[in-house]
């Protein structure tokens, strides 16, 4: 299914369908890649340089009236003017009079054409029309594989743009009876600009020539020959060629500068201000050029009206000079796009990026500058826009994939190289992340999962050993990584990492020292709330650690996700702390059914020790150290942190007198956690009154905790006894403690103003932050002689 879905988006695939889809568009007359094309098809027509027939005589007439018309054709007969195309017909009156009389004898006479009809759904024909006049439909159009041997556009007759059958209604007008006729339809293409005509159109079975068509038969001479309607060629006519593109249009030539006719003015051929002879062997066509609302939007010319159109096709038909498409246009074309599809399939991807968009946009121009040439000079018609949105959509896609392959080289070269690091730096966790997004189709990229794998084999966490090796097999064998999987997963029992009741880790009696990530085990310090501590090395840079470790197996197995998450997040909150008085951490990790996070190693005793009555420190120095845990919690209060578990083993006093505080966030970690018996962990002797309620709680709570921890210091006793838990956490909630003063009564009165005041219950009596309380504690300090 993978490989069907990159299939399916891949450029070689898509560039192919890209150029059949095109190919196809321009076969069938896609008006939305027409609408590209016209305007480099019309700013190429204007180049051309074609001879120009001046034979064609528009004279610019508004009469309607029979007799002027007959004086007005008249005139044209005494100036030399054979072949007359009235471009609007005679109008029928019910008595004729003696001029209706001269105009039906002028009209009799084959030389002059009258318009059929000009943009309306019904044609007028008179009754007795001949049939020379509406031809019979060309032969049927072939098969699309007869058609595509003979050369012929297959998809001819999926044309877009086939024009609308028109009724053919019959008059009795006796002025019209036996002319010539033809239509002046002109319909715009899909931009709204005319540029051709159909000088063929269709109805009842019949095709009725277009006016300019008519005349230009008649004064060039011969009878007409059509070829199937739906097909590019040419109709013949005598020594007329004639260049159509499908449905029997001809496409207009377009001349810089004026039109290629004449417009005279019927009012200067009516009072006789043209010279004699002055339209001899000319082609007249008689109509108005300003009807309201009779314009029309022609390329190269602007607004024409319907008569001017007609001089413009009865010019273009005698000077045949139309622009043409041969039957083999398409074949070209098409040609063309193939060969654009296998450049970039098989030249682009090979190319760097500016290598391939040059390659590509000089074979392009190449082609624009053939199809300009053509239609420049020889007049050939050869489309450009297809092969132009093929280059352009083709070069996107094959770029935009190759890039992203490229990325995702990048990508896997980043994913081995982050599976190396954590690796080295013991985070096997984040390494087996990034390991199971490694594809292994590359050497390197097997060799890392393979060491990996070993890497945890290693550590003994045959899960993730099975994932690793899965994912190495996803591309086939390699080296004996199928054996390895089915050893492990062959195994009944997963190994342990030899835990036992009493210690986290068992030291081998063979002297090989077990890891925690990284770290070295040493030895074991001792146990904490969470589990044991072990004394441990970084043997990257040889230094003494302090490992604390929470052990998973004291954890109920439904709590224990929760418990993960906790520990992690205050670990990192932890370790983002850094005070001179506070623990730093250094670094925090998982192992198989136990985390652990490694933290400063301190060479010197915890406040546990100087708690009873003959070790009690000076007061002095008391109230030095709890300055210094005023200090580090003002700090960690700060950043949002709250201890939570203040208490003197939580409390490490130096040799030289500087006090870490350690264990930040947690008391939090193991607040839910349960032992065997049910007993909660850690010892409710600190906790303050919000915490044994189980409310929450913020730093107030902490110092509460350490007026605890300095009444202790200073009186060797603790302030809140029972002889059970519940006992205990009753006295801390309800009971007033034994004053201070009672204990010690040689302290400085602030001494037990402090103290009280940090073991009021309400948090609103106590010290609002532990700023507040050193601002206290110095005052005291500077009273007791401190610096």
């Amino acid at each position: 299914m993978r490989i069907l879905t990159r299939l399916l988006i891949s450029p070689w695939l898509l560039c192919p369908l890209l150029g059949l889809l095109l190919i196809g568009g321009s076969l069938i007359d896609v008006p939305t890649l027409l609408k590209l094309e016209y305007p480099i098809y019309d700013q190429l027509l204007e180049f051309r340089n074609t001879p120009e027939d001046n034979r064609v005589v528009l004279i610019d007439s508004n009469h309607s009236s029979n007799t002027i018309l007959a004086t007005l054709i008249n005139k044209v007969r005494q100036s030399g003017g054979k072949n007359i195309a009235l471009l609007t017909p005679p109008g029928a009156t019910a008595q004729p009079s003696q001029q209706d009389s001269a105009l039906n004898k002028l009209l009799e006479k084959k030389s002059i054409i009258v318009a059929a009809a000009s943009n309306r759904q019904q044609i007028l024909l008179p009754k007795n029309s001949s049939a020379k006049l509406l031809r019979a439909n060309a032969d049927p159009l072939p098969a699309p594989q007869q058609l595509l041997l003979k050369l012929q556009n297959p998809l001819a007759q999926y044309r877009l743009n086939p024009p609308d059958k028109w009724s053919f209604l019959t008059t009795g007008s006796k002025s019209i009876q036996s002319l010539p006729m033809g239509h002046l339809i002109f319909s715009p293409d899909s931009d709204g600009k005319i540029r051709s005509q159909i000088l063929l159109l269709p109805g009842e079975k019949r095709l009725l020539p277009s006016l300019p068509l008519q005349l230009a038969i008649q004064t060039r001479g011969g009878d007409l020959q059509t070829i199937p309607a739906e097909l590019a060629g040419r109709l013949q006519s005598g020594s007329l060629q004639i260049p159509v593109i499908g449905y029997y249009r001809m496409l207009f030539d377009v001349h810089t500068g004026q039109p290629p006719f004449q417009i005279l003015k019927a009012s200067d051929l009516l009072k006789n201000k043209l010279e004699k002879n002055a339209l001899r062997d000319k082609v007249i066509l008689i109509g108005p050029t300003n009807s309201y609302g009779d314009r029309h939007q022609v390329t190269g010319y602007g607004d024409m009206s319907t008569s001017e159109l007609a001089a413009l096709t009865t010019a273009t038909l005698l000077a045949n000079s139309a622009p043409q498409r041969p039957s083999w246009c398409w074949l070209v074309e098409t040609s063309v796009i193939l060969f654009f599809i296998l450049l970039l399939i098989l030249l682009v991807p090979r190319l760097s990026p500016q290598a391939g968009l040059v390659t590509l946009l000089l074979f392009l121009s190449g082609w624009v500058l053939t199809a300009a040439t053509s239609l420049i000079i020889f007049g050939i018609w050869l489309k450009i826009v297809p092969a132009v949105l093929l280059c352009l959509g083709g070069f996107v896609l094959v770029r935009g994939h190759l890039g992203q392959r490229q990325q995702n080289h990048y990508k896997q070269e980043n994913y081995q190289a982050q599976v190396q690091r954590f690796q080295e730096q013991g985070l096997l966790d984040l390494a087996l992340e990034k390991a199971l997004l490694i594809e292994p189709k590359t050497k390197p990229g097997k060799m890392v999962l393979y060491n990996l794998g070993l890497e945890f084999e290693r550590k003994r966490m045959p899960h993730n050993a099975i994932s690793v090796y899965q994912q190495l097999l996803q591309s086939g064998r390699f080296r004996d990584t199928k054996t390895r999987l089915k050893q492990l997963q062959g195994d009944e029992q997963v190994p342990s990492l030899g835990r036992d009741n009493n210690a986290t880790v068992i030291l081998k009696p063979s002297g090989e020292k077990p890891t925690l990530g990284r770290y070295q085990i040493q030895r074991e310090l001792g146990q904490g709330a969470m589990g044991t501590v072990y004394l441990g090395i970084d043997p990257k840079i040889n230094r003494q650690v302090a490992i604390k470790t929470l052990s998973y197996q004291q954890i109920d197995a439904k709590e224990l996700p929760q418990v993960k998450k906790r520990f992690f997040r205050e670990a990192e909150a932890a370790g983002n702390l850094s005070h001179p008085n506070i623990v730093t951490i250094y670094d925090v990790g998982e192992e198989a059914d136990l985390a652990f996070f490694a933290m400063e190693f301190l060479a010197g005793k915890d406040l546990s020790y100087h708690c009873s009555l003959k070790k009690r420190l000076p007061v002095a120095q008391v109230i030095k150290i709890i300055l210094q845990i005023a200090s580090a919690l003002e700090y960690a209060h700060q950043q949002g942190v709250v201890h939570r578990d203040i208490k003197p083993a939580n409390i490490i006093l130096l040799p030289e007198g500087q006090t870490k505080v350690t264990d930040f966030g947690i008391a939090r970690i193991t607040t839910n956690s349960k032992t065997e018996t049910g007993i909660i962990l850690g010892t409710p002797n600190y906790m303050s009154p919000e915490q044994v309620a189980g409310k929450k709680v913020d730093g107030r709570s902490d110092l509460f905790s350490l007026g605890i921890v300095m009444y202790e210091l200073l009186s060797g006793v603790k302030p809140f006894q029972g002889e059970s838990i519940t006992t205990l956490m009753y006295n801390i909630s309800n009971a007033n403690y034994r004053p201070l003063k009672k204990n010690c009564r040689k302290l400085p009165p602030l001494c037990y103003t402090i103290v009280d005041k940090l073991l009021q219950k309400s948090l609103t009596s106590r010290f609002k932050s532990a700023t507040a309380l050193q601002r206290e504690l110095l005052a005291l300090d500077k009273k007791l002689g401190g610096s």
